[in-house]
C-alpha cells in the first residue's frame, strides 16, 4: 500500500495513549513536561554524547534543543513519551517520535544508568505499534544503548 509521501499524522488523531509494559509506563507529556523531561536526561553526560544531534553539550545547548523539542511537540512535528519505572515511581527516559523525510524516527533517551537493561526494546514495540496504526509511514526504530 502507497504511503503519504508528507509523513504526515493523521488528521482527526486522537492523543497519544499511554502503553503499559512489564516493567514501565509510557505516557504522553505535553510539550512542557517534555521540555523539563529532556533538560535532565540531556544533563547525563554520557547519555549527551551518544546524541549526534546534541552539538552543544553545555547547559545553554541543552536548554535550547529541550526548548527546540518543546517547540515541535507542540507544533505535532515530534511527539514524546516520558517511560516510568514501575519499582520506582520516577521517569526514567523518553521516547521521542519525529517526523522525517524518510518517516518517523523513533528513539529512546534513557537515563545511562539503565543502559543494558531492555528498556529500549521493551518500550518501543507499543509505541511503534501505536504510531504504525497512526501513521501514514513505516516507523523505523534507530536506538541508543538501553
Amino acid at each position: 500500500m502507497p504511503r503519504d509521501p508528507v509523513h504526515k499524522i493523521r488528521p482527526g488523531e486522537q492523543d497519544a495513549p499511554s502503553f503499559d509494559t512489564e516493567r514501565f509506563v509510557v505516557v504522553p507529556l505535553a510539550p512542557p513536561a517534555l521540555r523539563q523531561l529532556t533538560k535532565v536526561l540531556l544533563g547525563d553526560a554520557r547519555l549527551a554524547d551518544q546524541l549526534p544531534w546534541l552539538q552543544d553539550k553545555s547547559a545553554d545547548g541543552i536548554e535550547r534543543e529541550a526548548f527546540l523539542l518543546e517547540l515541535q511537540c507542540a507544533a505535532r512535528a515530534t511527539r514524546g513519551w516520558g517511560i516510568v519505572e514501575r519499582a520506582r515511581v520516577m521517569f526514567i527516559g523518553a521516547v521521542l517520535a519525529r517526523q522525517s523525510l524518510e518517516g518517523i524516527d523513533l528513539e529512546v533517551l534513557c537515563a545511562s544508568q539503565f543502559w543494558n537493561q531492555g528498556v529500549a526494546d521493551e518500550v518501543c514495540e507499543p509505541v511503534a505499534e501505536w504510531l504504525e496504526q497512526t501513521t501514514d509511514v513505516l516507523i523505523g526504530a534507530p536506538l541508543l544503548p538501553s
